[in-house]
């Protein structure tokens, strides 16, 4: 039994022990199974590995073929990309059999979305990112029936943002504004994806200076992060946060409080990247 993938996935995810056994066990349980090896019933380990979205064998040995491990290769890029570790999501990217997982639609969904954001968000090929969301949009999600489709419909509005083009990119983002309160939540590795929509949707109109409709998805991204117990991204929503109050008001105390904010969960989640840009924004404002 491979405990220890089990805690390094749940602090990966930044889930506490208290908030990963709500509604399944108690903390009691999940702390003898993680301390002490003691270990549940199945039916509550296998509860506890899907809210990871862990497979019963990742922690079982039972299975170490090569699709398994493409996989959590790529969970692994998807971690960094929202770190802003773009090198190291490449350097994993760049390694992944395609033809390994081509019999796993999810996964193959997983590999383009994550390809498409790495040419946008880390100066690549633009070209490269629109054939990337396409393969999503028009072969993979034809009916639009999974939260990839949405998360193609950014990148693409993110591309077109680059270059310029707003008609084009407003059509893409309002494709995805008119769905994201109702997109459903069902594991946390969703929760992942739909604050990225969040934050890059909201990007996008503080870019715009569209502060009204910005700092609205901003606010909710927040709640979405403390209603999840998911902290990865809100320090970077804190930011952005900060910055649109910057542009609309100038530097004032709550300026300062929300760049603290920042600070301190970046701090928590090691994200050095992060943590440079914020504090050079509070010397600023200081």
């Amino acid at each position: 039994m491979n405990i220890q993938s089990f805690v390094e996935k749940r602090k990966e995810m930044g889930l506490s022990q208290k908030a990963l056994s709500k509604g399944i066990c108690t903390q009691a349980t999940l702390s003898k199974f993680e301390n002490n090896g003691k270990i549940p019933s199945m039916k509550i380990l296998i509860q506890l590995c899907n809210r990871l979205d862990l497979a019963l064998d990742d922690i079982i040995g039972l299975d170490n073929n090569g699709k398994k491990k493409q996989i959590q290769a790529m969970n692994k890029a998807e971690f960094n990309l929202i770190i802003e570790e773009y090198a190291n999501s490449w350097e994993i990217l760049n390694e992944i059999d395609l033809d390994s997982i081509s019999d796993d639609l999810k996964a193959t969904m997983q590999y383009y979305y994550l390809k498409g954001y790495l040419n946008v968000l880390d100066n690549g090929d633009l070209l490269e990112a629109v054939f990337d969301f396409n393969r999503i949009l028009s072969d993979l999600d034809v009916k639009g029936e999974t939260i990839f489709t949405f998360l193609a419909f950014v990148g693409m509005g993110m591309v077109y943002a680059q270059q310029g083009d707003d008609a084009k990119s407003e059509y893409y983002f309002s494709k995805v504004f008119n769905d994201i309160y109702v997109m459903e939540i069902d594991d946390v590795t969703k929760i992942w994806r739909y604050i990225n929509i969040i934050f890059y949707c909201s990007l996008y109109y503080s870019n715009r200076k569209e502060f009204e409709t910005a700092n609205t998805l901003l606010r909710y991204g927040v709640k979405v992060c403390q209603d999840n117990h998911v902290t990865y991204y809100i320090a970077r929503i804190y930011e952005q946060l900060a910055i649109n109050r910057c542009e609309t008001v100038g530097k004032d105390a709550e300026v300062l409080d929300l760049l603290n904010k920042a600070e301190v969960f970046s701090e928590f989640n090691h994200n050095e990247n992060e943590l440079v840009k914020i504090r050079g924004l509070i010397k600023d404002c200081k």
